[in-house]
């Protein structure tokens, strides 16, 4: 079984709605990261600071026919490409340590239903 990670960086405020959209494409664990974003164009305040962006970064690694499928989710159920959507992406993974056998039956179920 050949797995890839699937990544998404959202706007903190929709941190929930994406994990709801990657459960429901059959992602089984998500590892979210908490950070800030700047843009190239980043605007300047009163006191001279930068504004930053609080953002969520999700990280799941999931089968790999299983991530078209949360990518395909993804874009048509957020706002990717309006400025400050987010940005979603997957990376092949050459090897993967610590997925157990229910979870790697959970992959393998969910790849027979999309066949």
């Amino acid at each position: 079984m050949k797995f890839s990670a699937v990544v998404l960086i959202v706007p903190d405020e929709d941190e929930n709605r994406a994990v709801e959209i990657l459960k429901e494409a059959g992602a089984t664990g998500i590892t979210i990261l908490k950070g800030k974003g700047l843009r190239h164009n980043e605007r300047k305040t009163f006191l001279g600071l930068g504004l930053e962006r609080k953002e969520s970064l999700l990280l799941s690694v999931v089968e790999k026919q299983l991530s078209m499928r949360i990518l395909r989710a993804v874009k048509m159920q957020m706002k990717m490409d309006l400025p400050g959507g987010g940005l979603a992406f997957s990376l092949p993974l050459g090897s993967v340590v610590g997925i157990g056998l229910a979870q790697m039956q959970a992959f393998q179920r969910e790849v027979e239903e999309d066949l």
